[in-house]
């Protein structure tokens, strides 16, 4: 295969079978959460195989900052006869620390040669939930609609999606008939962040989930648009420092690249009305 043929293999979206979810973010009173897909390591371990061999990649590990993990994905070229590598890394995981971190930089290596990118572009989905020791899983009657939810956005995202049918043009109404009465849309609804469900006009872009320290000058916050899209985002510490729960509006936010990856910057914003 040359190397088109290959980039077109390790970027094939993976089956609905091959894909894991993960709850991001719960209601109150953790009967819903919102879920989006990830891919398993195996699964790219499996992809590799099937697309160059197993004798023709191979990867790489160094500990990076006594708490983070460093991998190297190496494909052999035989067209340039040579390896060529691409490195990303990952924090240590809470959960089997050294093992999580691993894994999650294996995959994000992965995606640098383009294994599960088009994960990025999947919004969350509302799905019940149900308690299990100390955390949350996904109800195995929601499974059917994830399989549904994800095969719809692997055909956008990929363009196989059917195209849309023209509407039928009305019938010529006779004299007598007097014209059908047309309501207006209804008006865009955000989503409330303890029940996933709308509540109303959307006069804010961001509600503030979660706030974590990121050095001593900045913030990582954690984002729910009012379409039920989590995002992250860096934002620097100012005298008013923003709480978990404000909703932020007219937000100007910035896409940066560092020598760890890219990041979201906030560079403006206004609090919105309660």
């Amino acid at each position: 295969m040359n190397h088109e043929e290959i980039i077109k293999k390790l970027h094939a979206p993976f089956s609905s079978k091959e894909i894991e979810w993960k709850i991001q973010v719960t209601t109150q009173d953790k009967s819903r959460g919102m879920v989006v897909p990830y891919m398993d390591a195996r699964a790219v371990q499996k992809r590799l195989d099937e697309v160059v061999g197993p004798f023709n990649w191979k990867n790489l590990y160094s500990l990076w900052h006594d708490n983070a993990q460093i991998c190297g994905i190496s494909i052999f070229c035989a067209e340039r006869n040579e390896w060529v590598t691409k490195f990303d890394g990952a924090e240590n995981s809470d959960i089997e620390p050294i093992k999580g971190g691993l894994s999650d930089s294996f995959k994000r290596a992965a995606t640098s040669w383009g294994i599960g990118r088009y994960l990025y572009e999947f919004d969350g989905i509302w799905v019940e939930i149900e308690a299990k020791g100390k955390s949350s899983v996904i109800k195995q009657n929601q499974m059917g609609k994830l399989e549904a939810e994800y095969n719809a956005a692997v055909s956008r995202i990929f363009g196989t999606a059917p195209k849309q049918q023209a509407a039928p043009k009305p019938a010529a109404q006779s004299a007598k008939q007097a014209p059908a009465q047309v309501q207006a849309p209804a008006a865009p609804a955000s989503v409330d962040i303890n029940t996933g469900q709308p509540v109303g006009d959307a006069a804010y872009d961001y509600e503030v989930h979660s706030i974590k320290p990121s050095g001593k000058s900045s913030q990582m916050l954690e984002l729910i648009g009012s379409d039920g899209k989590v995002t992250k985002a860096y934002i620097k510490t100012t005298d008013q420092p923003i709480q978990t729960g404000a909703r932020l509006s007219n937000v100007q936010m910035e896409r940066k690249t560092s020598e760890y990856g890219e990041y979201n910057l906030i560079n403006a914003y206004e609090l919105a009305a309660a």
